[in-house]
């Protein structure tokens, strides 16, 4: 797809503030007179709402293939995501800030995945194949944060933890940020240090992101 807008993917593990940042990042923009559109997934439509009750445990979606359930869901929400909100905001030429894409799908389903299966099956590379329809973004920026800081983001946060918000998880899933040039070799993949201040993170951000966007 040829678009004259910008898609952005802000990545991280639970607690990187990834969300805050494209908060603060698209008021930036406003005050630049740029058109921007936040959004996220799981997305807003049908799935991406099934997906969300089933990360807050409120849904069953079967233990036994769970992550080859999820990374299916997820990647068909994604498809939904992209043609219902994504491609008409960036046809209309405006900055697309999405929290989250599929760098999430391959890592978090990854992590998840039974040693069994990972034995038998390139399960990432599987999963890369389900979104290899997906609109590549025009740049992806992960947020690293050291797990420790992020679990005492996660508590102060009101409400239960989902199903992937625990310790040994959110280490591994720290690891494979980490490597996404290696699981996404393709993308345009930029790393910030997401532990200072928020004002710090957003400010480096801005630095990356402004000559990208604003060509300044």
């Amino acid at each position: 797809m040829i678009h004259p807008g910008k898609l952005i993917v802000v990545e991280g593990i639970d607690g990187a503030g990834t969300t805050t940042q494209i908060e603060r990042y698209a008021e930036h923009l406003r005050q630049k007179r740029r058109v921007v559109r936040i959004t996220r997934e799981p997305s807003q439509g049908p799935i991406g709402t099934m997906l969300r009750q089933a990360l807050g445990g409120r849904v069953q979606l079967g233990r036994a293939h769970h992550s080859e359930i999820m990374a299916l869901l997820f990647a068909a929400d994604r498809l939904h995501h992209l043609a219902t909100e994504i491609e008409p905001w960036l046809r209309d030429g405006a900055v697309v800030l999405c929290d989250r894409y599929d760098l999430s799908s391959i890592a978090y389903q990854t992590a998840t995945a039974a040693a069994e299966l990972l034995e038998r099956v390139d399960f990432e590379a599987w999963v890369r194949t389900l979104n290899r329809f997906a609109l590549r973004p025009d740049l992806t920026v992960i947020v690293n944060v050291t797990p420790a800081v992020a679990e005492a983001r996660r508590r102060l946060r009101p409400g239960a933890p989902d199903i992937y918000e625990y310790s040994e998880l959110q280490t591994k899933l720290a690891s494979l940020y980490r490597d996404a040039e290696r699981i996404l070799p393709n993308d345009r993949i930029v790393h910030l240090d997401g532990d200072p201040s928020l004002d710090e993170v957003s400010a480096a951000l801005s630095a990356v992101l402004d000559p990208f966007v604003l060509g300044q």
